[in-house]
């Protein structure tokens, strides 16, 4: 059996254990390097659809993301092609982003998060994780997501439609990308919706770049009108406007997720379907090591950020992506950013020393429980 996979997916030695295991550029990937391979696993980054596949000796095709937007599902079930991807699998590393996005942005403002409302457009694997946390913070949290209203759900946080919760100081976007129907997701937040958002509010989106109008935006920026902004994704990526990179606040090369926990979360999700499509049964994953060691007394937000800035510092991402932007072919180097990206670990890999003021109690028992969920 051989397998063709994204040389980006860590932890593919398992696999080798019955296949042989090609690791390919996924944004490149032919038609023709798909060779005789009977397995495909890919990330975003690659399109999967009949003009890749049509023809080869595919027979499974995994996705180590959360997100299936890059994935012609209907083709896939008409060719009878088996399909597993990993939704959840770096919900915590995006988790811990978008609450060090939070502490930037209501720092640059000025403003307490426990003083702060946010709405969380999105209530997936991911949304509902950064609700908890940012409820744990003590941030007044609000709910968009229609599919979950409709079906009745009687979760924590409230729902309400988008258009009711564009008031709220923080607005962060955890949404599928899809194209069409009632609850299309391609620019969600269009120039109109966007007008109604000014400079004392703050915008954050690490799901799809082209759920918001980017031209849009940079032009509302442009006027100092828009709000206060953290992107790590693009409308025109792996090519970054850079006038867009200047105009916000802090800005990534979609690596949100990209933590080494998250990646091989992925990719074990991804070998647990293999195995059982096939037949074959999974070996268990190893035992991990000891954690090492985090000391840090917790008594107000500024210690909390540096806490989460001990494991991640989302400043360099924006170096790096503003470093990248001054090469010949940034394109290419927003690419190479990702590929190369250095070892970030969630913060559940360490162990937390120092004390901690009874406020952020509940959010620190959430960063390092192993589940994210507090005790």
């Amino acid at each position: 059996m051989h397998i063709i996979a994204d040389a980006n997916m860590p932890g593919l030695e398992p696999f080798e254990a019955f296949a042989s295991v090609e690791r390919v550029d996924g944004r490149t990937l032919t038609r023709e390097q798909l060779g005789e391979a009977e397995i495909l696993l890919v990330r975003s980054v690659t399109r999967v659809d009949a003009t890749l596949l049509a023809g080869s000796r595919v027979r499974f095709v995994g996705s180590a993301t959360i997100g299936t937007d890059h994935v012609d599902l209907a083709y896939l079930a008409q060719a009878g092609i088996q399909f597993a991807h990993a939704p959840g699998c770096n919900a915590r590393a995006v988790a811990e982003y978008v609450l060090q996005a939070v502490l930037l942005l209501c720092a640059a403002q000025g403003r307490s998060p426990q003083e702060t409302s946010v709405a969380v457009v999105g209530l997936g694997n991911v949304g509902r994780r950064v609700a908890d946390w940012l409820g744990a913070l003590g941030m007044t949290v609000h709910g968009c997501d229609p599919l979950l209203e409709r079906a009745g759900y009687a979760g924590p946080v409230p729902l309400a439609p988008l258009d009711q919760v564009l008031d709220a100081d923080i607005i962060t976007l955890h949404v599928p990308l899809t194209q069409t129907g009632d609850d299309a997701t391609l620019h969600l937040l269009n120039a109109d919706r966007l007008s109604r958002l000014g400079p004392e509010q703050m915008l954050i989106n690490t799901c799809r770049g082209p759920v918001i109008d980017n031209a849009a935006l940079s032009q509302q920026l442009a006027e100092d009108t828009g709000p206060l902004t953290v992107l790590d994704v693009w409308e025109t990526e792996p090519t970054v406007p850079p006038t867009l990179y200047q105009q916000v606040l802090m800005g990534s090369p979609h690596i949100a997720g990209y933590s080494l926990e998250g990646k091989l979360k992925g990719t074990r999700m991804l070998y647990d379907a293999v195995c059982e499509w096939s037949g074959r049964k999974a070996v268990a994953e190893p035992a991990g090591a000891d954690a090492p060691m985090l000391r840090q007394a917790v008594a107000s937000d500024a210690d909390l950020l540096a806490l989460l800035q001990a494991a991640y510092r989302l400043e360099d991402d924006y170096q790096r992506l503003g470093d990248s932007l001054n090469e010949a072919a940034p394109a290419a180097a927003f690419d190479r950013l990702r590929k190369q990206y250095p070892v970030r670990h969630e913060l559940h890999h360490w162990q937390h020393e120092g004390p901690v003021a009874d406020a952020w109690a509940a959010i620190i028992s959430r960063l390092f429980e192993p589940d994210g969920i507090a005790r």
